[in-house]
């Protein structure tokens, strides 16, 4: 069973939040302060996005998107997880999560069909808290637009605060030195592969990032399959502890399928297998790192039946 859950929004003024500066255009708000609420965003081109308060900690948090674009801030957060796992994590996605997609996405996409995947994120980040600026990109064994996704998630960390993690080894993605990370997880009886790429040095944002190399990297080591689906592309902050300034300024996802041009720069990345050399057992495959974590967020919302 499929359900959607729909946003209960409130809208006010911006100046009830924060005072704007003389001169500054005077918009509406959007506030999302329930669990899972999200609305419907619209960006360049008329892509529509999906801004949702991936709230599933159970402590107050308020996110707020400016005029219906592709944004949102995390303006007020009760988040104070000491254990592994984040307590939220306040994103903004193309694609099918949880029964909620977002309008004309052309997801699900089979990998074996996919063209061209191009991205651009900014972001504000904090110096408090404890928290990570992501991208997490799922992908499901079958075509499915609600549940846990059983196949891979492919993280991209921009940036992070207060965490101690495994650097992995670096390698080149797309023009960017990435450490990377990946083990086996699971979480309510599925299991899949989990990817981390951490972005050397950190950064607030990324234009034109193509995922199409990420996945061929993935694909080479047998981590996903041509014949899975490409479900979402989503973008936020995994939140521990704070969380309160973290904001999403602009976002972008640019989709093709194949048979149509695919940049160039995703042509030669997948080429370039040099560059992606990586440690491998006897088999060929890429090594994993004998840590491991107990399953990876995506949390099932409240009353929510796959």
């Amino acid at each position: 069973m499929r359900t959607t859950f729909s946003a209960v929004v409130v809208v006010v003024a911006v100046a009830g939040l924060a005072a704007p500066r003389t001169g500054q255009h005077h918009s509406a708000a959007t506030m999302l302060c329930g669990s899972y609420e999200h609305i419907v965003t619209a960006g360049a081109r008329g892509t529509r996005y999906v801004v949702r308060n991936d709230n599933y900690g159970g402590r107050p948090e308020c996110l707020r998107n400016s005029s219906g674009g592709p944004n949102f801030a995390v303006v007020a957060s009760g988040a104070r997880r000491a254990g592994q796992e984040p307590v939220a994590f306040p994103n903004i996605f193309r694609g099918c999560s949880w029964g909620v997609c977002s309008p004309d996405a052309g997801l699900p996409l089979q990998v074996g069909r996919l063209g061209a995947l191009v991205t651009g994120w900014s972001t504000r980040q904090t110096r408090r808290g404890v928290w990570d600026a992501a991208y997490d990109i799922w992908f499901a064994r079958h075509r499915c637009v609600s549940g846990q996704d059983g196949g891979a998630e492919v993280m991209i960390w921009l940036n992070s605060h207060g965490l101690r993690t495994g650097r992995g080894r670096v390698l080149t993605v797309d023009h960017r030195r990435w450490h990377l990370v990946w083990w086996r997880t699971g979480l309510g009886g599925k299991h899949w592969n989990y990817l981390r790429f951490s972005l050397v040095g950190g950064g607030t944002g990324v234009r034109r990032l193509s995922i199409g190399p990420f996945i061929a990297l993935a694909r080479r080591n047998r981590l996903i399959r041509p014949g899975w689906w490409l479900t979402s592309v989503e973008a936020g902050f995994e939140i521990w502890r704070g969380g309160a300034g973290l904001r999403t300024t602009g976002f972008s996802v640019r989709l093709r399928a194949a048979g149509g041009a695919v940049p160039a720069r995703v042509r030669r990345a997948r080429s370039r297998h040099d560059s992606q050399a990586l440690s491998r057992d006897r088999s060929g495959h890429l090594r994993r790192r004998t840590h491991r974590r107990r399953g990876h967020r995506r949390r099932q919302p409240v009353g929510h039946r796959a």
